[in-house]
């Protein structure tokens, strides 16, 4: 095995991308190597458990396992995901080869790996995403609000956004009908689908539209609800 440092609170620059699934659980590896493993909502997948990892040679690589794969799936270990922009250009085995050696383990105790043409594949998206207009430019955090919507089927049922001075939103966490949270920021891959566009109505502006409510919270209460819809305990 080859010396790793546990990290927490990191984002992949670009978009992850999974490379390979041992056959080791999670909570094994972990007791090995003196990890904390972390919990979250995956969203759309349920509950997950993994640890950030900085290799040796300063790549970041997420170890994610999801309840829902290890009872109704049969998988017996965590996925590995690392930055697109990574396997686009050092390719599969490379990357697959240091991670089996930080984790000590042998290509014989991995239960999928991702083909070579993945590194094609990554480096397709990476252009794709570098050729498209770059987010827009946002203030620093001004104001915090909360909004109740009616029901309306399963789109969400509150908002809370963190507004720069000119009210375009910076952050944004959504709650659907099942408990669900969402959180949404300009720093995702996908934010020009999941971001509000423009700039927010002021809070009179929304509480005059039939079945909406709209407050002002302070950033402590924000704060509380997007760790909380991150996973954090």
């Amino acid at each position: 095995m080859t010396p790793v440092e546990q990290i927490f609170d990191y984002r992949f620059p670009t978009v992850d991308m999974a490379i390979v699934t041992v056959s080791r659980r999670l909570t094994e590896l972990a007791a090995s190597h003196g990890w904390t493993i972390e919990t979250w909502q995956e969203g759309g997948l349920g509950d997950a458990s993994g640890v950030l990892l900085r290799l040796r040679s300063g790549r970041i690589v997420l170890l994610m396992e999801l309840r829902h794969e290890v009872e109704h799936f049969g998988a017996t270990g965590p996925t590995a995901f690392i930055d697109g922009a990574e396997l686009a250009t050092h390719g599969v085995a490379l990357l697959v080869t240091e991670l089996l050696a930080t984790l000590g383990l042998s290509e014989q105790e991995t239960s999928w790996i991702a083909p070579p043409e993945s590194q094609q594949a990554a480096l397709d998206l990476i252009n794709h995403l570098r050729s498209r207009p770059p987010p827009p430019s946002v203030g620093p955090p001004h104001s915090y609000m909360h909004t109740i919507n009616p029901p309306d089927g399963d789109t969400e049922i509150e908002c809370y956004g963190e507004l720069d001075r000119d009210r375009c939103p910076i952050r944004w966490i959504r709650m659907y009908p099942d408990g669900r949270l969402e959180t949404c920021s300009f720093a995702q891959a996908n934010w020009r689908d999941v971001m509000p566009e423009g700039a927010i109505p002021s809070l009179s502006e929304i509480n005059a539209i039939s079945g909406f409510s709209a407050r002002e919270i302070s950033a402590s209460d924000f704060e509380a609800v997007w760790r909380k819809a991150l996973g954090f305990k």
